[in-house]
Formats: C-alpha cells, structure tokens, sequence
C-alpha cells in the first residue's frame, strides 16, 4: 500500500515540473515586488505574477522600488533589481543560456551543479550589455550597466567570473555563445573572483579593468542586499572628516614613516597598527600590488585597492595618493570628501551639496550645503596655516627697543569658495592614463540606445514625455501656492532592448 502511494507521488511531481517549465518556457518567477512588466516575442506586453512561467525572447523590466526573482530550468536563479530590464536571449538545456542586460542591476546565483558541467574550460552562462561580455564560471556575482554612458561594473561575491570589453564594431551584432566564449577568453579578458571588483569604464579607458578588491564596507553590505531594494538604517551625518595625511602625500609611505600621522590617526579612534602597509614598491604593475597600475601602451590599467562604484552612474570611485591604507584587509580608504558607502545597503552617497555625473565627474548641485558641510575641514586648515603664519612672523620679528607702538592685526581672509574634489586629480597619473586611453561617448547616448532599438510606437514615448511634463507642473504649481500635489504618477513602460 505504501509503495503504490510513493509511486502517485513521483509521477505527481514529475508532471508539475513539466507543467512549470514547458519546453517553451525557460524560467519561472518565485519572488517579485512593486511594478514588473514583460514583453514576449510576439510583441505583447504582459503584467508579470508570481509563479509565472517565462520563454526565451522575453524581456522584463522593473519599476522604481520593484525587483523580480527567476528560477531558471537549471536552478539557477537570478534577481533584476529596480529600475532595470534584461532580455532572456537563450536558455538551451544543452548550451549556456545568454542574458542581455539592458540597463540596471542583475543579481544571479548560479548552481554548482550548473557549474560542474562536462566542458569545464567553457562558461555556464553569459551575461552581456552593449559594452560587455561576462563568462559564468562562478556562483555569485552582481552586474551594473548605465546605458547614458555605457559603463558596465562586475561585482563576485563567490567563485569567478570572466569579463572582457566588446570591441566597437561588434556592439551591435547578435552574439552566440561561440563569439561569446572567444570574447570572454580572449588575451584581453580578465578573471574576477571573490571581493573584486573589475569594470568596463569607458570614462577610463575601453578594455576591462584588471580586477581589484572592492572597498570592505561596500562588498559585505552589498553581499546582503540580494534585490537591491534593501533600506537605510544609517543616520546621515553632513559632516565630513579631513583625510589626516596631507594633500599630495603618498598615503602608504606617510603611513609607513610619520609620527605626526600616528597621533592623528589616533585622535580618530583608527587602529594605528591597522593602519601600516607592506607594499613593495618594485612590483608597481603587479596585479597584487593594492596601488594599482595604468599602462598607457597597452591600455591595461587597475585602479588601487578599497575602490568603491556607485552602482547609479557605473563609475568607480579610487583611493586619493594620500588614502590611509589598512593592511588587515590590504585596501585604501576612500575619505569622505569623496563619498561615503551606506553599510546597510552598500549604496554610494556623494558628498553633501556634491552629485556624481555619469562622466565621473563631481558637479555642486548646493553650493551653500557643500561649503557649510566642509566648513569644519576648512576651517580647520586655514587655522593651521594662520599659525604657521604666525610662527614665521614671530621668527621674524627683532627684539623689543623699548617701543611700545602697536600695529593692528590684519584682518582673516574670507574662506575662499570651494571647488568639488576630483577623482582624478588625487592620481596624477590616472589622469595622464585617462587622456590617452578613455573613449568619447556621446552625450546623446540614452537617444542613441532608443533610436536604434526596435521600434514599440512613438504613442507609448509620448505619453511619458507628456506625462512627465504634467508631472512637473503640478510640483512647480504646488510649490507656488503651498498646496499638495502627487508626487508620484503611473507612467507606462517602454521597452528598448534591443
């Protein structure tokens, strides 16, 4: 009795996995929140549910604060996080799968089963955007693409993945998993494994980044925000902390030699020990070296470890010269003046009265909000300089006569405007590397990604741009006349993957 019951059981579970992943269908949704919408082959657009079963040729897209979770036929699975769209170009049961993303965030698992396959010298699954190719060799790993400035960041988190820039003339042609793997294994790819970070950056340079390790905070904050939708628990601070070793100074030599540094570092609460690096100056175009290295001729270049990335803008912020260094885990820190990280979601904030272009520039969006936030810092060095200013004049200053005339003091300079920080300028020679090496994308490029995708009616196009105009003037109205206005209005997706 019991063993026919067993048996109804197999054949019952045999029959759902069927149903579940029909041969057309390739993944199922398990988890999903907020607003996602998928448009299948045949050009519908569909509202997507949860237990909803997905085909090749689909393409999803998530709203703001809405993520999607798909379970794939080889148990993979893998999370599009918010204001994102990806394509399922290819899921064959016999080959690796193929996802293009669009633009946004991909957060996948992928299964060691998977990952144990017969032809282990090939990758399990290939990720691409329009700059990049990504080889599936390991199990956890994170995706960024910025399609305004075509910036695409590669986050492992566990095992390896490979990753190399698609050349110009190939980034619009329809890549197989052959001239995939030939991307993602040629001489100019790289290997990311656990805590690195590598990028395509094209703000940089066009080959991908010799990975590097990602700042600590960063890495172990954004390992557990899986969906990207994880909220802040940090209490903001406007206050910025100076960087105590001085401006122009290498941080790992200062570190290594200066007292001064010691007692500063101190009045911070900083491990001082923590704080002294072993760096051995003669390996300075080692990929182990935590400095990094730019070669202008080849255009291979790694920016120094403890680098962070602001996931939004795709562009990755490095370590000034003069970074304290923190040999337990063998990256610089990033100060403030450049940003911070929120540790509950491993989100990059810019500094106050500060916003990151997508051309990896600072910009002042509040200029009194920055100054006032960097007054203390200031204020601080001006403090200092007025009494070295003041021991000069002392030292110069002949003995007393007798005299007992006085002269008035002068009166302080006002403090002067300050400029935003640039992440280059802290490395002189990423700077030099960047002139040479970085490529021109155009500003237009967001118009160029729609204008050469395949067409889903100027109707929908036009009924956000109206939309959002409508939007707007309702704010500015309630602005004017202090009454309330939604801020917050259903605009209808539009589908550009190409």
């Amino acid at each position: 009795m019991n063993s026919k019951l067993v048996i109804v059981v197999a054949i019952t579970t045999v029959i759902f996995t069927v149903n579940v992943f029909a041969s057309e269908n390739v993944a199922k949704v398990v988890i999903m929140r907020g607003q996602v919408k998928a448009k299948l082959s045949d050009g519908s657009v569909v509202d997507v549910k949860t237990d909803q079963s997905l085909p090749e040729g689909a393409t999803l897209q998530t709203a703001d604060k809405s993520f999607v979770k798909l379970l794939f036929i080889d148990k993979s699975q893998m999370n599009l996080g918010p204001n994102s769209q990806m394509v399922i170009n290819a899921f064959p049961k016999k080959e690796a799968g193929i996802i293009t993303l669009v633009k946004g965030q991909i957060r996948s698992q992928v299964t060691k089963d998977y990952m144990e396959m017969d032809d282990k010298n090939k990758s399990k699954l290939y990720i691409k955007t329009k700059t990049a190719a990504m080889g599936i060799r390991g199990t956890d790993f994170q995706v960024n693409y910025n399609p305004e400035n075509q910036n695409t960041a590669l986050i492992t988190f566990e095992g390896k993945v490979a990753m190399a820039h698609i050349g110009k003339d190939n980034r619009n042609e329809q890549l197989d998993q052959g001239k995939l793997e030939k991307v993602v294994s040629s001489d100019k790819a790289v290997m990311v494994t656990q805590g690195q970070i590598s990028a395509v950056n094209l703000n940089v340079a066009e080959r991908a980044m010799v990975p590097t390790k990602l700042g600590t905070k960063q890495i172990v904050a954004l390992e557990g925000n899986e969906t990207g939708l994880k909220e802040s628990t940090s209490t903001s601070s406007s206050k910025q902390f100076r960087n105590p070793i001085p401006p122009g100074a290498d941080g790992a030599a200062f570190s290594n030699s200066s007292t001064v540094m010691d007692k500063e570092i101190s009045k911070m609460g900083v491990d001082v020990k923590a704080s002294q690096p072993q760096i051995d100056k003669t390996t300075a175009s080692s990929t182990s070296n935590p400095e990094g290295f730019f070669n202008v001729k080849t255009g291979e270049y790694k920016l120094p470890a403890g680098s962070i990335v602001d996931l939004a803008t795709v562009n990755i912020i490095p370590p000034p010269t003069n970074a304290v260094f923190d040999k337990n885990s063998g990256t610089f820190t990033v100060p403030e003046t450049f940003g911070k990280i929120d540790k509950s979601t491993g989100e990059y904030k810019a500094p106050v009265g500060l916003a990151l272009g997508t051309d990896g520039q600072f910009k002042v969006i509040d200029a009194a909000a920055y100054q006032k936030a960097q007054a203390p810092a200031a204020e601080e060095k001006r403090d200092d300089k007025n009494k070295d200013d003041k021991k000069k004049a002392d030292d110069r200053t002949p003995a007393s006569t007798g005299d007992t005339t006085t002269t008035a003091a002068p009166a302080p300079a006002p403090a002067p405007a300050l400029a935003p920080p640039s992440m280059f300028a802290g490395r002189p020679e990423m700077a030099a590397f960047v002139t040479t090496n970085a490529v021109v994308v155009p500003a237009a490029a967001t118009a160029a990604v729609l204008a050469s995708a395949p067409v889903v009616g100027n109707t929908l196009q036009s009924i956000a741009d109206d939309q959002k105009k409508k939007t707007e003037i309702l704010r500015q109205t309630a602005s004017e006349t202090g009454a309330a206005a939604a801020t917050t209005s259903k605009v209808k997706f539009i589908f550009d993957a190409q």
